[in-house]
Parts: C-alpha cells; structure tokens; sequence
C-alpha cells in the first residue's frame, strides 16, 4: 500500500484562519478607513485622511519621539548585551548565575518598576532628596527621555546577551585555533570569524529589539498618563488619545504608516541576516 503524504493544511489552518479573521481583514478594513470617511456608508477621500495627519503637530511630534528613542534604544541594547556576551565568553567564578541574574528585569511587573522609578525621580523624590537641592522633576522634564531608555536597555539586555551568548558559543573553536596559528589576533579575529558569523543573530536581536522598544509604551503612560512630557510622546500616545476622541480615520493612517515604516526595517533586516548567512558560508 501507498503511504499517502500529509500537506500539513489541517495542522496549519486553525492558526491560518485565526490570523486571517483577527489580524488580516481587520487590518484590510483599517487600510479602507484610512482612506475613506463617515460611519456606516462611507465615503472615499483618497489620501486626504494622510495629509491631515501628515500636516499635525502631535503626530509629527510622536513620529520624531518613536523614531529618536528607536535609534537611541535600539543601537544602544545591541551593543551593549553584545559586548557584554563576548565578556561573558572570559570564564569566571559564578558564571551560571551571572548569566542567570540578566533575566531578572524580565520577570519583574512593569508597575512595580515604573513604582520604583518614580519613586527616586519625581519631584519629591529620593534622588533630589539625597544627592540634589533642587525640585527637579525629572518625570516631566527633558530627562524622561533618558529614563526610558535607561528602562529599556536594563530591561531587555540580559535577553539579548543570552541570545549573543548561544551565538558566539556555537562558532567552532578551530577557526580561531587556525587563525592564532596564522598569526591573527584578538581584533583580527573578531572582525574576520566572530562579526560575520554573528550577523545572522545579530538580525534576529535586531527585530526582538525593535519589537519591545514599541511595548515602552507601557512604561510611558504609566509615567506619564495619555499626556506626558514632550520627548515621551510617542505614536502609541497619539494613536491611544486619537482612539478615546473615536477618531478611527487618524488611528486608522498611523497604523498604516507604522506598519509600513516596521515592514521595511524588516525587510533591511532579512537583507542583513542573508549576508550575514552568506558570509558564514
């Protein structure tokens, strides 16, 4: 008897169909809103839903703010989780636990973080009480930009440096045997064996990263409400301000431009990680 194949379609099609239902057509309906206005029987505007949006202040300012703490956060997490990987590769007394204690931010509650951090910086808090006269509240100022970042990078290091750590763990030995043999040293290593081959991770850590810079908002509102500071203000903010004022056709064209500013950061970084694959060939 012929042992007929299995396509795999049955095992796939419950998580097909749920994506097509909750994410697909919802998303299809919110490319239509953006374009179109009214309830019930709408009507085609074309792209003036875009330039409405395009022409706002608060939207330019959140576009400027997500973009800001992407390019600070997320250049700042890789290198520093990676460096601290190949630090990691020294062995050492404690090691495991070392390791180990980088995980601990992740499983901490974001409200009891966001309690602690308001805790020493607001106005009245212990950081002006200890090392500062002053009544500077660093919450509503300039530096609650920092803080978010400081936030992230603490938060989301240890995740990365694990994720680096199995990557570098993985490059055989020999390759660094037969360079040393050839005369190759510490630095020529890295940026002929260790760079290369850790370009394929690299990427991977890239999209993890970018994906919980935008999950910040959280420590954002709980900060600083739906209206905080300026240079926390992020497209999150405007898109939750814009969804209680039931504005659907400006939540409607930010979703559209995020997820087609996020698509083609992706796409860079699926060019990355195919050379990166080229190149450990």
């Amino acid at each position: 008897m012929r042992s007929k194949k299995n396509s795999g379609l049955p095992l796939v099609l419950p998580a097909l169909l749920g994506f097509l239902i909750f994410y697909f057509i919802p998303f299809l309906i919110t490319i239509w809103y953006s374009f179109s206005f009214g309830i019930g029987a709408r009507e085609f505007v074309g792209l003036e839903n875009y330039k409405n949006v395009l022409g706002n202040d608060l939207f330019l300012l959140a576009v400027r703010n997500t973009l800001r703490f992407l390019m600070t956060g997320i250049p700042a997490v890789l290198a520093l989780s990676f460096f601290l990987a190949l630090l990691l590769q020294i062995p050492f007394r404690g090691e495991r636990f070392f390791r180990l204690s980088f995980l601990y931010p992740l499983m901490l509650p974001v409200a009891s973080i966001v309690m602690v951090v308001r805790l020493f910086f607001e106005k009245n808090g212990m950081l002006n009480r200890i090392f500062f006269e002053g009544n500077t509240d660093w919450v509503n100022s300039e530096w609650a930009f920092w803080i978010m970042v400081i936030l992230f990078l603490w938060k989301n290091t240890g995740y990365h440096i694990l994720i680096f750590f199995s990557g570098l763990r993985m490059i055989p030995k020999e390759y660094y045997e037969n360079a040393k043999l050839d005369g190759a040293g510490y630095f020529k290593c890295f940026q002929s064996i260790t760079f290369p081959l850790m370009l394929p991770i690299l990427g991977f850590n890239f999209l993890l990263s970018m994906m919980n810079s935008f999950k910040c908002f959280r420590e954002a509102f709980l900060i600083g409400g739906t209206h905080p500071h300026d240079s926390i203000y992020l497209l999150q903010h405007f898109m939750n301000n814009n969804f209680e004022n039931l504005n659907y056709q400006r939540i409607s064209v930010a979703s559209v431009i995020m997820f087609l500013a996020v698509a083609c950061i992706g796409i860079l970084a699926v060019i990355l990680y195919r050379q990166g694959k080229r190149a450990a060939k």
